[in-house]
């Protein structure tokens, strides 16, 4: 029989049914997230090499590549008004350079 040492798996006692912690004896309650303190800040530029890295782990996929020259890249905008989105995407069809798996029927 293999014996569990639950106090180093925490994430199954803190997720289980409680009949389940009642049956095995378990009575760890969920740890809070501890707050980083106000006065510690975090480096901009370690922030988003952490998001670069992670989405190049997760999606296998380096963000800021160049797919077809490899160059790097970087982000110039962050367009969030649809409208303007609307209007880039309508220009886009007009140049007969419709978004990949998009009907530019529907951009019209």
């Amino acid at each position: 029989m293999l014996l569990l040492s639950w106090s180093k798996m925490e994430y199954v006692a803190e997720r289980a049914p409680q009949a389940w912690k009642e049956e095995h004896g378990v009575s760890h309650e969920a740890s809070p997230f501890e707050a980083i303190p106000e006065s510690q800040t975090v480096d901009q530029a370690a922030v988003k090499s952490a998001w670069a890295r992670l989405l190049a782990k997760i999606y296998e996929v380096h963000p800021f590549v160049c797919d077809k020259c490899g160059s790097a890249m970087r982000v110039i905008a962050i367009i969030q008004d649809y409208a303007e989105i609307m209007k880039i995407l309508q220009h886009l069809v007009k140049q007969g350079r419709a978004p990949p798996g998009v009907d530019a029927a529907s951009f019209n």
